[in-house]
């Protein structure tokens, strides 16, 4: 299982998405504030994985804990990006669980984080 991929490949499926940040999706990357001339999209896993829903004393899902963070020198880019990445996050399971929105004056950059939780059940049981 690999959540990560998962998500990544989820992002890139939404044409809004792929078209501001294209080749700028990142895992764990924060970029350089001098180099935020075009949207960053950035997914930080908070947590380890965690065993969830038991049966027959073998775990069934992990439950996984993350944050993405869009960051852009633009508000309404920032803003439609995070939506966008929103909406993508339902559709995969994931529900929003927090997050920040902050403007920097000194690099001009826009940040919307965003924590999501979600459950990722395992496909290597035999069930």
């Amino acid at each position: 299982m690999d959540v990560l991929g998962m998500i990544y490949n989820a992002l890139i499926a939404n044409e809004y998405i792929l078209s501001q940040a294209k080749g700028r999706i990142k895992y764990y990357e924060y970029p350089e504030s001098k180099d935020v001339k075009n949207p960053f999209i950035i997914i930080d896993p908070l947590d380890v994985p965690s065993p969830k829903d038991f049966a027959d004393n073998t775990w069934l899902s992990n439950d996984c804990l993350l944050q993405i963070d869009v960051w852009t020198k633009n508000r309404t880019t920032t803003k439609e990006l995070a939506e966008n990445v929103q909406k993508v996050m339902w559709n995969i399971g994931f529900r929003q669980n927090g997050g920040i929105e902050e403007w920097d004056k000194d690099t001009g950059i826009f940040r919307d984080a965003r924590r999501y939780r979600g459950k990722i059940y395992r496909d290597d049981l035999d069930i």
